[in-house]
């Protein structure tokens, strides 16, 4: 049996064997289900069963990347010390940086910060999105149209956050005057405030010094 793929006749054994080892592919107009299969079995320890689970999505569904990137961070959380990393770089069809962008994106999914349905349908894409802090992501969601949706590319979101970063940069040079002033008006409050305690020490000194006078005067004036 065979798949007509961009014009070509491709096996399905073929398709099994087009396994990347750096990205998965933009699949903007993959059916949803496919995208976000959430049932995660529980492996346990056995390491051998994450092998295969993992290898089978990655082959088989890799559009599936939030439910791989669910496996990755079970695996990381149950396997012994050293066995998931181990089991990373020699075991399965990606390596350590796809699966920290795979797990990331699934830890910050079940956080909360970004919902399944605002997902893109990259992992790449989604990667970057979840590596957005709060602010940004904010502004992200009242793009129009939103940057955090579905079909967004990874060249928007780029685009995005490098909008954002020159806009940042307009306004460095007054946010630096600022600074710079601010600096130098806590010096000079520091100066001020060291001046006004030696002025009082001065003032409680001539004091002291003048009410003794008084009372000597007085004591003079009191005996004669």
């Amino acid at each position: 049996m065979s798949t007509m793929k961009s014009g070509f006749v491709v096996s399905r054994s073929q398709m099994r064997a087009e396994m990347p080892s750096a990205a998965l592919p933009e699949r903007g107009a993959t059916p949803r289900l496919e995208v976000f299969s959430t049932s995660v079995k529980d492996l346990g320890s056995d390491r051998q069963a994450y092998v295969a689970e993992l290898t089978r999505l990655w082959g088989e569904a890799k559009e599936r990347f939030l439910t791989i990137g669910r496996y990755l961070v079970q695996a990381k959380a149950k396997l012994p010390h050293g066995s998931y990393e181990a089991m990373v770089v020699a075991d399965l069809p990606f390596g350590k940086n796809v699966a920290w962008q795979l797990r990331t994106v699934a830890e910050e999914v079940d956080r909360g910060r970004v919902a399944e349905h605002e997902l893109p349908s990259s992992y790449a894409t989604a990667f970057k999105v979840v590596r957005m802090d709060d602010a940004t992501l904010a502004k992200a969601r009242q793009e129009i149209p939103p940057v955090v949706r579905v079909n967004v590319t990874r060249e928007e979101v780029s685009r995005f956050l490098r909008r954002l970063s020159e806009e940042a940069q307009a306004i460095k040079p007054h946010a630096e005057v600022l600074a710079s002033r601010r600096t130098a008006l806590r010096r000079r409050l520091r100066l001020l405030l060291q001046e006004q305690r030696n002025i009082k020490r001065e003032l409680a000194d001539i004091e002291a010094e003048l009410d003794g006078k008084v009372i000597e005067g007085r004591s003079v004036t009191a005996e004669a």
